[in-house]
């Protein structure tokens, strides 16, 4: 029979504390980890503590799966790390204990909490916030003086001054540390893309950013077949795949061992890497062949590319109104528009005969797969267009002035699809402009 934890073990009940507060109720993956090796550990049986284990009971890889092929448990591992840290500095830096997990294990350490040291002196004293101790003595004023007297009037007076100096002196300090006080809890407001960028790395969630998978479209071009969304995630096309007899020499073992991407998604993620809004966050940077199912439905996602190089924008296309698409026939990426409002187009796409060399990107701002969060995607219908797209969305100029005309009533920012349409002047698009927008219910 498997060994029960005691619920009235004090490990335990810092653990669920742990797991209950607002910084684990959003990331269910973090949730399942942390009480998994609570639970192991608390029950004897740390030795089954390890990133195998992990990897199969909490994150549904199958039993046999290579640990050293696959990152999962490592990179949860450091968000785990990161906001146990975050706990500690913060709700639980009164508790008795604290949790951790050393670099190099997985096996979660219970210690005393050397935040939570008792106050010297009386500890029932409880200053308001932000408040020091006055130390004010008024001098009382002489009760055995006359006050018919001369030097009692006198006496009494000069008391009366005492007592009223002190007095303003204690109402000036009093009103200089509420001052102070009050300066500290409200915060100058916060910008449109500020909030924006603040949804997309929430403390709560896991950020992943997926470049796109550009030995995909390698494949697609030297078999001339599509792969689906099925076969890409089982990696089942790797195992189907014909090459043509001139190359002979490449096998899908070596398409499968390739990580390829262009410079442009590079070039974004990097943009993106540096948004001051992450902050102390580690945004993990994962190539798409390598993202799970879980993943993709618990973790804010930034996408970058179309569907042809990042098939996970699949997983949004149902509930999207414009949508990157590419043409086999044509051999041209389009946006397509499936509901085109008036004075819209129902398909953009580049045109070699085009004088204007007119490029599309797309950004949307869409809910998470689990509803829980959000997700970012960044395509266009070339380099240059997802160039458009980038540069938008990390001006803050161009991108503020677009949420501050979408945001609502009480300041929070809608998902929204975003059309671009840029130049291309030599690879580089000088500037952009929004063709059309729709607002996600």
């Amino acid at each position: 029979m498997t060994p029960q934890v005691d619920t009235g073990d004090p490990r335990w009940q810092l653990a669920v504390q742990v797991l209950n507060s607002p910084l684990f109720e959003k990331s269910p993956r973090l949730r399942a980890f942390l009480t998994f090796i609570c639970e192991l550990e608390l029950t004897g049986r740390h030795l089954d503590i390890n990133e195998q284990q992990i990897g199969v009971h909490v994150f549904g890889r199958p039993p046999g799966y290579n640990p050293g092929d696959d990152s999962i448990v490592r990179s949860q591992a450091r968000f785990l790390r990161q906001r146990l840290e975050e706990y500690f500095r913060g709700a639980g830096q009164s508790a008795p204990m604290r949790i951790s997990i050393p670099k190099g294990s997985y096996v979660p350490v219970f210690e005393a909490n050397p935040a939570a040291a008792p106050m010297a002196g009386n500890e029932s004293a409880v200053e308001p916030e932000g408040l020091a101790p006055l130390p004010i003595h008024a001098r009382p004023i002489d009760a055995s003086r006359s006050s018919d007297s001369p030097n009692g009037i006198a006496g009494r007076g000069k008391g009366v001054a005492v007592t009223l100096a002190a007095a303003a002196l204690v109402v000036l300090i009093l009103g200089a540390a509420f001052f102070l006080h009050y300066r500290r809890q409200v915060k100058p407001a916060q910008s449109p893309e500020v909030r924006f960028w603040n949804s997309i790395f929430d403390p709560r969630r896991s950020q992943v950013i997926v470049p796109a998978d550009s030995t995909l479209i390698l494949m697609e071009e030297l078999t001339g077949e599509q792969v689906t969304f099925q076969s890409y995630i089982s990696r089942e096309y790797l195992s189907k795949i014909e090459l043509p007899r001139s190359l002979t020499t490449l096998t899908g073992r070596d398409l499968e061992n390739s990580r390829y991407t262009s410079m442009a998604d590079l070039y974004l993620v990097s943009r993106i890497m540096r948004v001051p809004q992450i902050g102390q966050m580690r945004a993990e940077i994962r190539y798409a062949r390598d993202l799970s199912i879980s993943d993709a439905k618990e973790d804010n996602l930034i996408l970058v590319g179309g569907p042809r190089a990042n098939p996970w924008v699949e997983l949004f296309a149902p509930h999207m109104n414009f949508y990157v698409d590419y043409d086999w026939k044509t051999r041209q990426n389009s946006v397509i528009n499936n509901s085109p409002r008036s004075g819209e187009q129902a398909l953009y796409a580049e045109s070699s005969g085009d004088a204007a060399h007119r490029v599309y990107g797309l950004i949307s701002f869409e809910p998470s797969l689990d509803h829980e969060g959000d997700a970012l995607l960044v395509a266009g219908t070339s380099s240059a267009g997802t160039q458009s797209a980038a540069d938008f969305l990390l001006s803050g100029r161009s991108l503020g002035e677009f949420l501050r005309k979408v945001e609502r009533k009480d300041g929070s920012i809608p998902h929204f699809e975003l059309l671009l349409e840029a130049r291309n002047v030599g690879g580089n698009v000088p500037d952009s402009s929004v063709v059309a927008y729709r607002l996600v219910p």
